[in-house]
């Protein structure tokens, strides 16, 4: 019986030697190696939701297209046309009088002449 123990070690033994020689990594290398990973994923995970947060908070709130316009007509207590508006605002036609009826329609602006509007 001692000499089964001492094969088995022996065994053991050749193919721990075998396995280092070869360069062939183990369960356990394995595992440390899934552990470090799992560990550096953590590390860009936290980076990123953090880095993103950060964007969200830096990021100022734009202006809509209808209060540009409101501010450029409001800008002109008069009234301004048509024409003057597109220049300012760079807002492409239909845009711009699908956004002046709707001020209008909610009484933000009001109708002067024919294509003349002015803030109320």
């Amino acid at each position: 019986m001692t000499e089964n123990t001492e094969l088995g070690t022996n065994w053991d033994s050749f193919v721990k030697m075998l396995l280092h020689r070869l360069d062939i990594p183990t369960k356990t290398d394995i595992n440390i190696l899934h552990n470090r990973l799992d560990k550096l994923e953590q590390l860009i995970y936290q980076k990123q939701s953090g880095a993103k947060k950060n964007t969200r908070r830096r990021t100022t709130k734009q202006k809509s297209a209808s209060s540009i316009v409101l501010d450029v007509i409001a800008n002109h207590p008069k009234g301004t046309d048509f024409k003057t508006i597109k220049a300012a605002t760079g807002f492409d036609e239909k845009k711009l009088r699908n956004i002046i009826f709707r001020l209008d329609k909610i009484k933000k602006i009001q109708r002067v002449n024919r294509g003349i509007y002015k803030k109320i």
